[in-house]
């Protein structure tokens, strides 16, 4: 459910939010928090249910990272934003590979571009990452990261049909892969069944659900408001 592709939007100041997903690859858990205007910092878990490195038991990884909104539109449809942190990216994870501590770090930018009357939105994600361990081989691996994603409205009440395509070019490669589902969204909740599997079907997350809630503003001027 977790997509690879993003968008320009950030959560208002205080703003925490809470993502869970289930699939038949791995397991995901997100805790995000908007601790400074325009930013978020986000951590999260990722529970492989096969180790990739021994074809056997489970793998727990984890990673944190950051994200700058730069700019938007008025009306909250269109803008830019960057991404960067260190840890594992399931999306841009070729078989086999494993990330964790300090080994892997990556940047992302965001461009969303609206469309039809704010019916289809378009985002497209450049990114670098660098893996300091490549397949544990104390190698390091650069790759060029690439997402585009596309949410079509008004089609579904309340929800937006979903389809992406991602992977990496270079050393640090994974195969390019394609994701697509539907996902209902609220003010509070949003609730998403996807697939997901690489074109040469190599590799996949395979189908997955997810739940995201935002809560109240939890501290800062939006407090008071978001309380009323």
């Amino acid at each position: 459910m977790k997509f690879a592709g993003d968008n320009q939007w950030v959560a208002p100041y205080g703003v925490a939010t809470f993502v869970g997903t289930v699939g038949q690859d791995y397991s995901q858990f997100y805790a995000v928090a908007a601790l400074i205007p325009e930013w978020e910092f986000n951590v999260q878990l990722t529970h492989y249910y096969d180790d990739p490195r021994i074809s056997s038991d489970s793998y727990t990884a984890w990673s944190v990272y950051a994200k700058r909104r730069l700019w938007q539109n008025e009306a909250e449809t269109s803008g830019y934003a960057v991404l960067g942190g260190l840890g594992l990216i399931p999306q841009h994870l070729d078989k086999g590979e494993v990330t964790t501590d300090f080994h892997s770090w990556w940047v992302m930018g965001v461009a969303t571009y609206p469309f039809a009357n704010n019916t289809i939105f378009l985002d497209l994600l450049p990114g670098v990452t660098a893996n300091f361990d490549h397949k544990q081989s104390a190698k390091t691996a650069w790759g060029f990261t690439y997402s585009s994603r596309v949410a079509i409205y008004k089609i579904i009440p309340k929800s937006a049909i979903v389809g992406e395509i991602f992977g990496t070019a270079g050393k640090a490669f994974s195969p390019t892969s394609y994701r697509a589902g539907v996902r209902w969204e609220s003010p509070k909740w949003i609730v998403a069944a996807t697939y997901s599997n690489a074109f040469d079907g190599s590799y996949g997350a395979g189908l997955e659900i997810g739940l995201m809630f935002f809560t109240e503003p939890l501290f800062g001027k939006n407090r008071k408001k978001g309380n009323q």
